[in-house]
């Protein structure tokens, strides 16, 4: 038995309503349980009890056993002085608040199902992939989606919260802010971190003054990447030449090449690339999170995003070492990433700071509309009778995976309620 599970039969009313009565012999009726307090103070604020004829409203605290009372140090704190009801598993003493009243105590032990205990205690000591994987399957499909467009939600408002501390920084720069997120959304995990300090160090309006010079572009990504000090060919010569000036001019700092992995990376994936498609990004859109708040569909994103390399970059992957004639076009698979990872946590944020919930609308339908990702989670919830069409279910899922069932959160998931209470 633990205080979680004690919480949830509380809340929910999982005991046997009729008939209560505290350990004093009062008769007790449960008319409101109360605000769940997931701070300090008591467990449950405002609730509303009847003992005998006299109706009380006030806190209730849970626990195991009563003694916990003052293993918690309560009779000493003035906040549990309006606690009007004690809930705990065993009673094994009487306890006062720290004015000296004595405080009514409820007993779980012995009107709650047993069978309401035995699915729980299954779950928690369950070692599959997923505690409910068995039956997971067999949740209403009316239910489940509406359980995973809560996580979609929760996902990407976790995710606004690294965007909300940059954009604070930028003093709410919208496009600076962007550009940073998009830069490490290019850098994939093992490029993630040193794509953002370029970001940091070259920021998006020096970039912007030059969006109309390609090789100026290119010359300021590289310079500061680092990728200039020893150039390779002529091509990397002359974009050293253009850096230094550019350099000097807007004092820019540079990383050491070294930040920058290729190691098991395929050349498609080397961050010299990258840094090229970036440059061409940014010279074929100057202000380029503006004309996606404008985007109306999600071909039009897409279409953004689409855009080719100077024509050095398509017979190369690194300076100086020639490869086979390509374009070398940014991939529908990143393009994928960049939109599920930045783009639509930026709606979310952009729709709460200015207060239009059409982005938040915008960031969902656009989710809806991408086909799913393809990943072993999301395979082995269809492994296991889940349907996963959209990228809108296919983020959910992994929230799911990742907050609720590998931390065995049963209790606050509808998916495990439903299991526990209705299996």
């Amino acid at each position: 038995m633990n205080e979680a599970l004690l919480h949830y039969i509380w809340q929910h009313r999982r005991y046997a309503p009729l008939h209560l009565q505290t350990q004093c012999g009062q008769k007790l009726q449960v008319l409101k349980t109360g605000q769940l307090n997931r701070n300090a103070g008591p467990d449950f604020e405002n609730a509303h009890i009847k003992l005998n004829a006299i109706e009380w409203v006030g806190h209730v605290e849970i626990h195991q056993k009563s003694s916990d009372w003052h293993q918690h140090q309560h009779q000493k704190n003035p906040a549990y002085n309006n606690v009007i009801l004690h809930v705990v598993w065993h009673d094994d003493m009487k306890i006062r608040t720290n004015s000296g009243e004595l405080v009514p105590t409820l007993v779980l032990k012995n009107i709650v199902e047993e069978e309401l205990l035995g699915r729980y205690h299954f779950l928690m000591k369950n070692k599959a992939w997923i505690p409910c994987e068995k039956s997971i399957g067999k949740v209403p499909v009316i239910y489940l989606n509406h359980f995973l467009e809560r996580l979609l939600i929760e996902r990407l408002q976790q995710k606004t919260h690294k965007i909300e501390k940059v954009l604070d920084q930028k003093k709410n720069d919208w496009e600076e802010a962007f550009y940073q997120f998009l830069c490490r959304s290019l850098g994939l995990k093992i490029n993630a971190e040193a794509m953002f300090r370029l970001a940091q160090l070259l920021p998006q309006k020096v970039l912007a003054k030059h969006s109309n010079n390609f090789i100026q572009l290119e010359a300021l990504l590289f310079g500061v990447a680092g990728f200039l000090t020893k150039p390779k060919d002529d091509y990397s010569r002359m974009l050293m030449k253009e850096y230094l000036f550019l350099k000097h001019k807007y004092r820019l700092q540079e990383m050491n090449v070294v930040e920058w992995k290729f190691l098991r990376l395929r050349p498609a994936s080397f961050p010299t690339l990258r840094l090229a498609q970036l440059a061409a990004l940014l010279h074929q859109h100057n202000r380029l999170f503006s004309k996606l708040l404008h985007a109306t569909s999600i071909k039009e994103i897409e279409t953004l995003f689409s855009v080719h390399t100077s024509d050095y970059w398509k017979t190369h992957y690194r300076f100086g070492i020639e490869s086979k004639s390509r374009l070398k076009t940014i991939g529908n698979q990143r393009i994928k990433s960049i939109i599920i990872n930045t783009l639509a946590p930026f709606y979310v944020l952009y729709s709460k700071n200015k207060q239009l919930p059409r982005f938040q609308y915008k960031s969902l339908a656009v989710l809806a509309d991408l086909e799913a990702e393809n990943n072993t989670i999301v395979r082995r919830f269809e492994e296991r009778s889940v349907t996963v069409t959209s990228s809108a279910q296919s983020q959910a899922l992994l929230q799911l995976k990742e907050k609720y069932c590998d931390i065995k959160k049963c209790l606050n998931c509808s998916i495990g309620n439903h299991w526990i209470n209705k299996c």
